[in-house]
């Protein structure tokens, strides 16, 4: 019987899934896409039994009806499921597992911001630093979870756990409420970062409407896990809505990125995966946990493996934000237009903060500036200083890390942006690096299904990906045009340092 493991990552816009064999050949792939719900700007959420859910049971039922009508195999010959989502999120569940409101999502979510004060005026940023690893932001867990206990006390009082979006997926599969030490970061300052457990020490804060003068009880939190560690089976109720054999592993699974890096081949320390989506995110391999101010140290997908990581608030949604407020062209008009705009956008300069920033300014509360228009301004080159701001603000994070003594050796791009070699020459100009485009472009749900394979011990762990990673295409910087973006760079920062005070 053909050994095949399964892969489904629940994205921003859409979710995909694949079934691959032992050698990482592509069995079955399919996709659908949903929306995200905004109630008021810098509320983010989606569903998650419509959505996560309903995302999980609709591509499992299509990836196992291919692998029987294709390949004449039965959902029995799947010798694992992986996960992975959108992450950190936060979901509250009752005694049941029944979720209480659609989940808040991820660090596009900024409702928050007064209770990351509250926290850090409470405990103190050094000492949240010293423990995680990390300075709150919008990408953090807890103080979402006291948004909840603030704004919706009656949700509260009767959650019983509080899960991410991979953990109420798994949890469905399995019945087991857990989350992966990866994202245990997002709960902040309850998770050690150099110990992996939770850790009551900074818990006990007086608050006057938080859980027994407590951040958060301990017992709401699921049991931590490695993300490849088997987390349960499929159960029988599970088995029946999704097409998958009861009994069929499932590994804890995680976030999004880090499975996008596991599936770009992020292999060695120094390898950094540039996921190019929504938003963009990055990862990068250390060869131990080093926290850095303004990124996000982790520990990665198996023991003793650690990243830093990072990402901008907003990438493909500013060009899909600009394609609908400016109706009347179709993206790729809009880029033959850029095309045709000269280096430096006719003299524009935008910050793409329209969802505030995540690092390194980590400023929910930034804006989106388009300065320097005049009566000689083009379509193109408004459309051109988008692409050239995205480069800027991937310089910026790089540039950060590398004053901090972490520089990246290899840069893998990935994600529904890498489609635009327009956008991927103008970021590698920028920034003076090349990037490496792989030859699998699945994404998330790719690194899924190695990580279901490595899980049940077909492989070591998470370095032996580059196996199944190929490179189909390499983007080499101008380097006639890196001193004329420095100078557009640090107009770039400079614009943002004098405007943040109205922002």
């Amino acid at each position: 019987m053909s050994k095949c493991f399964l892969g489904i990552d629940i994205g921003t816009g859409s979710s995909k899934g694949v079934i691959t064999d032992i050698s990482g050949r592509i069995m079955a792939e399919t996709a659908v896409p949903h929306e995200m719900d905004m109630s008021e700007p810098g509320f983010y959420e989606q569903d998650a039994e419509i959505v996560w859910w309903g995302d999980f049971v609709k591509l499992s039922r299509s990836l196992t009806d291919t692998l029987k009508t294709e390949h004449k195999l039965a959902a029995g010959s799947i010798k694992a499921v992986g996960v992975s989502t959108i992450a950190p999120c936060v979901l509250p569940v009752d005694k049941t597992g029944r979720p209480l409101r659609p989940g808040i999502m991820y660090g596009i979510d900024t409702r928050a911001s007064e209770e990351i004060k509250e926290l850090e005026d409470l405990i103190g940023r050094e000492n949240i630093f010293r423990m995680t690893g990390q300075d709150l932001s919008s990408q953090a867990c807890l103080p979402k979870v006291r948004w909840i206990q603030k704004h919706e006390p009656e949700i509260w009082q009767k959650t019983d756990k509080v899960l991410t979006a991979t953990g109420y997926i798994v949890f469905r599969l399995t019945g087991r409420p857990t989350l992966d030490i990866y994202n245990a970061i997002g709960y902040a300052p309850v998770f050690n970062i150099h110990e992996q457990r939770w850790d009551n020490s900074m818990n006990s804060i007086t608050s006057d409407y938080s859980d027994q003068d407590e951040i958060i009880k301990l017992s709401k939190l699921p049991e931590l896990l490695w993300s490849s560690e088997i987390a349960g089976s499929i159960t029988a109720a599970a088995a029946e809505l999704t097409g998958l054999a009861e009994g069929t592993p499932v590994i804890t699974g995680t976030g999004d990125a880090a499975s996008e890096a596991v599936g770009a081949g992020v292999c060695r320390a120094g390898d950094m995966m540039m996921m190019y989506g929504s938003s963009n995110f990055f990862i990068m391999r250390t060869e131990k946990l080093n926290p850095i101010k303004s990124f996000w140290a982790s520990n990665f997908i198996d023991a003793g493996s650690s990243v830093l990581t990072g990402g901008m608030s907003t990438v493909g949604s500013l060009f899909k934000w600009f394609t609908e407020t400016f109706p009347g062209r179709t993206l790729a008009e809009w880029e033959s237009l850029a095309a045709g705009a000269s280096p430096g956008s006719g003299g524009l300069t935008v910050l793409p903060y329209f969802a505030g920033e995540r690092t390194p300014l980590n400023a929910p509360e930034a804006k989106g500036v388009i300065f320097g228009l005049s009566l000689q301004t083009r379509p193109g080159d408004l459309f051109r200083a988008l692409q050239e701001a995205v480069g800027f603000g991937i310089k910026h994070n790089i540039e950060c890390m590398r004053a901090e003594g972490a520089a990246a050796e290899r840069i893998v791009a990935i994600g529904g942006a890498t489609k635009s070699r327009a956008l991927m020459q103008i970021i590698s100009d920028i920034t003076g690096l090349s990037q490496f485009i792989p030859d699998v472009t699945l994404g998330a749900c790719f690194g899924d299904a190695f990580l279901a394979a490595s899980g049940s011990g077909y492989f070591k762990d998470s370095t032996e990906s580059c196996k199944w990673v190929g490179i189909a295409d390499e983007i080499i910087p101008n380097a006639g045009l890196f001193d004329f973006y420095e100078k557009r760079y640090n107009k770039y920062r400079d614009l943002y340092e004098s405007t943040r005070h109205l922002l």
